[in-house]
């Protein structure tokens, strides 16, 4: 099976950027897409992406608006927060088991806490999970007649087919669950970013956390690539 890419990152923000210059430095092929958000080192490919789907025995398509499609051994997916925004809700009405209710009616986590998971998201991913639920703050921000929610859920990565998508997290309210390498429950396929905040914590929360989520990635990608011959 012959792929044209070691790596596509999809998302050209901080943390789609961050991980393409690190994978670029250690000799990987690949091919960052996404928006520009701001001036970039590496060459972005700005067509948007409208699908990505597992291809062969281990691999994916990814699929452009223009209909040009690209084989790739593995993605990174870094999303930014316009596919996960969506109006705020009051507390009350968060669904009971919801990450962001939980969080809500445990009240904000103390500001020492947060400040040092900032500075140790790898020990934040080690906490159980229902104490990183209850670290965990609801982010909004201003919008017109109220506030912004993020709501970071696996049924927000519309390019995703559903079958993966369901691979991907228990309950379609749930971000994605991804391990110590940022990989997902689908071998090969990488998060970053916002979806990646319920398992790593405050420093997701901003680009702070750009340059520990690229290093983390790209071992885990080299450890994927290395799996197989390419």
């Amino acid at each position: 099976m012959m792929y044209e890419y070691d790596l596509i990152v999809v998302g050209a923000g901080p943390y789609g950027r961050s991980i393409a210059a690190h994978a670029t430095a250690a000799g990987l092929h690949l091919r960052l897409l996404g928006r520009r958000t701001q001036r970039a080192a590496l060459p972005v490919d700005e067509r948007k992406v409208t699908a990505v789907r597992p291809y062969g025995r281990d691999g994916f398509e990814v699929v452009t608006a223009d209909g040009e499609s690209m084989r790739t051994r593995t993605v990174a997916l870094a999303l930014g927060p316009n596919p996960l925004t969506e109006p705020a809700l009051p507390a009350r009405e968060f669904p009971p088991h919801s990450p962001c209710g939980e969080a809500d009616r445990a009240g904000p986590a103390p500001a020492r806490h947060k400040r040092f998971y900032a500075a140790h998201p790898a020990l934040f991913r080690r906490l159980p999970t229902f104490v990183r639920v209850l670290l965990t703050d609801r982010p909004t921000g201003p919008m017109s007649g109220g506030t912004t929610r993020y709501r970071a859920s696996t049924d927000r990565v519309t390019v995703l087919s559903m079958p993966v998508r369901r691979r991907l997290s228990r309950t379609p309210d749930a971000p994605p669950w991804v391990d110590t390498r940022f990989e997902s429950a689908h071998p090969g396929l990488f998060f970053a970013g916002l979806l990646t905040a319920a398992f790593f914590g405050p420093a997701i929360r901003s680009a702070h956390g750009a340059e520990f989520t690229a290093r983390r990635v790209l071992k885990g990608v080299r450890r994927r690539l290395g799996t197989r011959p390419r």
